[in-house]
């Protein structure tokens, strides 16, 4: 799988966000794929996941020496008050359990230096992806509910002011239909065989010359302080 093959998160976050010369704290970073983009432009990236083993393959990938990988149980380090100019949660705020999403951004707040500003990128409604997330349980699955969670947190974050809203769709290629399986449903093997022959009809609707090529919408916002 080759997630953002055309680089829609980093246009997203530059559209509202001057990363020239800035700390950057990215909760959540998985595999590294935005880190890698993130480091392109800041002047340092400190990436944390609570995730080893998908830390241990970001190292492996992303050799930039202005980032810094940590792993992070709560997603967010324990770093002295005003490390940063920027937090930045990619696609990981829905992940904080629910009771603890607003105790997340008010410790990643305490981060900041003056003027710094938080950045969530959440999942949106919409796209071929994540209709396969919410039909089949591919990935993470439904994530409806913590999704609307993660809005409310932001929303409710005292002293803060969420901007408009930026939607964007990225895109999921793969190689072909075993690749997703793999990917997306690891347990794929253990479903009745009527469940595997749905998702590969719903597959083939999105093969191309190129793989099969799954969307997904995007939201992006920019939390500043009062």
């Amino acid at each position: 799988m080759i997630q953002d093959p055309t680089n829609r998160y980093i246009a997203a976050i530059l559209s509202r966000c001057d990363l020239c010369g800035k700390k950057v704290l990215e909760i959540g970073c998985g595999k590294g794929r935005i880190t890698r983009d993130l480091a392109k432009h800041a002047e340092r990236v400190v990436a944390t996941d609570p995730d080893a083993a998908a830390l241990e393959t970001a190292r492996a990938t992303i050799v930039e020496d202005n980032v810094t990988f940590m792993q992070a149980q709560t997603g967010v380090p324990d770093l002295p008050p005003g490390s940063f100019d920027m937090v930045i949660y990619t696609l990981s705020l829905h992940h904080v359990p629910v009771e603890e999403m607003s105790g997340s951004l008010h410790t990643a707040a305490g981060l900041l230096r003056k003027d710094g500003v938080i950045v969530v990128v959440e999942p949106g409604d919409g796209g071929s992806f994540t209709e396969a997330k919410e039909r089949f349980g591919a990935g993470s699955g439904d994530e409806r509910p913590a999704k609307e969670a993660a809005i409310r947190a932001m929303h409710t974050l005292a002293g803060w002011t969420v901007e408009e809203t930026i939607h964007f769709r990225t895109l999921f290629r793969f190689d072909d239909e075993e690749d997703f399986f793999v990917s997306m449903l690891a347990d794929y093997r253990q479903k009745p065989q009527s469940f595997v022959d749905e998702v590969r009809g719903f597959l083939h609707m999105h093969r191309t010359a190129e793989g099969i090529i799954l969307d997904a919408d995007r939201r992006l916002n920019v939390l500043r302080p009062y």
